[in-house]
């Protein structure tokens, strides 16, 4: 979707949407099917969440590019929410390296902010 918003004509919008829904879709799709396949690995279960946090950090950040007229309502949520984000990231690999992952594992309430940031 990134190569499509930029420039960001408005007749390129849905086409963005489009590919940003579909990369969404393919993302859930593909945990859901591993889980009940059961063919899951570390690997997969540590690049998942990454692969989501870049998706939505990525997109964010071209609307926020996008709208930079309007910093306090666009690009401060932007600066939190990816802060955010990274702060939980590096939660996650400290714990890791302690070995105590299970701590902060990712759960079904992460699972509905995802979501809720991909829509």
């Amino acid at each position: 979707f990134a190569p499509l918003f930029s420039p960001p004509p408005p007749s390129r919008a849905p086409a963005c949407a489009a590919v940003f829904a579909l990369a969404s879709l393919t993302d859930f799709l593909d945990g859901w099917l591993a889980r009940r396949w059961r063919i899951t690995s570390p690997f997969g279960a540590f690049l998942d969440p990454v692969a989501d946090k870049l998706m939505v950090c990525v997109a964010t950040v071209l609307l926020s590019a996008a709208h930079s007229g309007r910093a306090l309502d666009v690009a401060l949520p932007t600066a939190v929410t990816l802060a955010r984000e990274i702060g939980v990231s590096a939660l996650r690999e400290w714990m890791a390296e302690r070995g105590e992952r299970g701590a902060v594992r990712v759960g079904l309430l992460g699972k509905c902010k995802t979501a809720a940031q991909m829509v």
